[in-house]
Order: structure tokens, then C-alpha cells, then sequence
């Protein structure tokens, strides 16, 4: 599947990751973090397959199964108790339940993160800020960008120095040393390099004059005003429906969750389709492209 979302108005998307990060962070509700889950590594799965995101997901549920294990160990407090530890400390149901929904918070953070900066490019951020925080947004859009740059100048570098013999693979343990800071000395210099060039040409450009325009390739079409109203009637459901507890879930001392009615049903109705929302525009997008005439 093709991911169209991503070929959207930067402000549906970042509006719409906005509102998904904070539900995610902020309501612990299991059929919230379920769903959100379940939405980010569809989105994943659609943005890059599963052979290239096994690593992202390794990574996202590792450091969810960790907190998961951890918070047990290290918080005792609950009604609850179903084991005692050697050192006489008690396993509580509350507390495994709580690192669990920390654990899969966490897990799904990472998760939207890798989807959100996949789609989230530099231009899109300095499309959003440029006018209202123009220094903020570029200084932002230019450490996304160095990450990523400087990885894969470390590596042609690297490969360079392999290729003649004088990489950190080779050799004693002094000359492994060497060649480390000089592939680092390398690296430091083609950086203060790089930089001088970008000062010299954003100067050109007249960074920072008054009176200078703007030129953004993105505009606003019809099917950007349908996600931005989406997005912002489904958000603002959910947030009513957070602000009457129908989300609302206590662990600690003892588990309650909010009672189920029609509100709560269709609450949760559109946060799933808020969490599935990227993945169901990619739906829509192809079968128009492929299967209607």
C-alpha cells in the first residue's frame, strides 16, 4: 500500500499528529493506548513495510516490555498483591498494570515518532513556523536535518578510511586509536565546513531582511479541509469526552475505569478512526487511483 498521507497539507498532518501524541501521552484509557498502538504500527507498516521497520519495532517494544518489567519491581504500592519478592517486597496487580500502560505508552510514542518524522520534513516544519517563529523553525528544521546528514557522513567516511586500510577495524590497539580521531578530525572538519557554506548561502538569500517573501509549494485543496475538520471534530469530541471522564481510568490503589454508555461508545468509535486515520486515507487514496473509473 502507498502511503498518501503523507502528500497532504502539512497543517492536517502536524494538527493531526498534535492531537495524537497528547492522546497517547495523556489518557491511559485501554481502549486508547489499544487503538493508538494499533494505529501507529499500521501507519508504520504502511509508510516503510515490515522488513524496514523491524528495527523501530524491536526498539519501541523493548523499551515497553522494559518499563513494563521495571515499574513491579521498583513500585510496590496497590491492594492487589499477588507475590512476595525475596527481599519481602509485594508484586501488585496495580503496579504491573500501570507499568504496562506505561510500557505500551512509551512503545507508542516511539512508534508515532518514527511516522511522524518520516512525514514532518524540514520544509513542512519552516512551512508551519516560518511566519510566526521564522528563527525557531529553522534552527528545529536544521537539527532534523543533521541528524540524519552527519549518520551518513560518518559511514562514507568510515567506508573511505576501510578502503585504504586505516578504519578502526585494523591494527593494534594504538592504531585503531589513531585512526578513530582521525576519522573524527575528518568528520569535525567537513562539518565547519558545511556549515561556513549554508552561513554563506543563506546570507546570499537574504535570511533575515525585512520585507523578505516567503515561497511554500504546499496549498490548501479540498481534501486538506476535509482532514483539517475531521481531525479537529474528532479531537474535540475526544477532548469533551475526557473532560467528562469517560476516558478516565484509575490504578492506584485500586483499578476503577469508567462506566460504558453511548457516549463512551461513540467516543471511542472516532478516536479509532482518529488513530487509523493516516492508514484509512491511504485506503481511499488507492482505491481511487486504482479501482474507480
Amino acid at each position: 500500500m502507498t502511503d498518501f498521507f503523507k502528500d497532504y497539507n502539512p497543517w492536517g498532518q502536524g494538527l493531526f499528529f498534535l492531537f495524537i501524541l497528547a492522546f497517547t501521552m495523556f489518557l491511559r484509557h485501554p481502549v486508547v493506548q489499544g487503538a493508538s498502538f494499533l494505529g501507529a504500527l499500521s501507519y508504520l507498516l504502511v509508510q516503510v513495510g515490515f522488513q524496514k521497520s523491524w528495527k523501530t519495532l524491536v526498539m519501541a517494544i523493548s523499551t515497553g516490555l522494559f518499563i513494563t518489567i521495571l515499574n513491579p519491581i521498583l513500585i510496590h504500592q496497590g491492594a492487589t498483591i499477588l507475590w512476595y519478592f525475596p527481599n519481602g517486597n509485594p508484586l501488585t496487580l496495580e503496579s504491573l498494570l500501570f507499568g504496562l500502560s506505561a510500557g505500551l505508552m512509551f512503545t507508542t510514542m516511539i512508534l508515532w515518532f518514527s511516522c511522524h518524522n518520516r512525514v514532518m520534513t524540514s520544509d513542512r516544519i519552516l512551512y508551519l513556523f516560518g511566519r510566526i517563529l521564522p528563527s525557531l523553525s529553522l534552527i528545529f528544521s536544521m537539527v532534523l536535518r543533521f541528524v540524519p546528514l552527519y549518520k551518513e557522513r560518518i559511514r562514507t567516511i568510515y567506508a573511505c578510511r576501510k578502503g585504504i586500510g586505516e578504519d578502526m577495524s585494523q591494527g593494534s590497539l594504538l592504531r585503531r586509536f589513531k585512526n578513530a580521531l582521525k576519522i573524527f578530525s575528518i568528520f569535525v572538519t567537513w562539518s565547519l565546513e558545511s556549515s561556513i557554506e549554508t552561513a554563506d548561502s543563506m546570507k546570499a538569500r537574504g535570511h533575515g531582511l525585512e520585507g523578505r517573501t516567503h515561497f511554500a509549494l504546499f496549498r490548501m485543496e479540498r481534501r486538506d479541509y476535509v482532514l483539517l475538520g475531521s481531525v479537529l471534530l474528532g479531537s474535540v469530541l475526544c477532548i469533551l469526552a475526557a473532560y467528562f471522564r469517560r476516558f478516565k481510568m484509575v490504578i492506584y490503589p485500586t483499578v476503577k475505569i469508567a462506566k460504558v454508555d453511548g457516549f463512551s461508545l461513540v467516543a471511542f468509535f472516532v478516536f479509532v478512526v482518529l488513530a487509523f486515520m493516516p492508514v484509512i486515507l491511504s485506503l481511499v487514496e488507492e482505491y481511487q487511483w486504482k479501482y474507480s473509473r
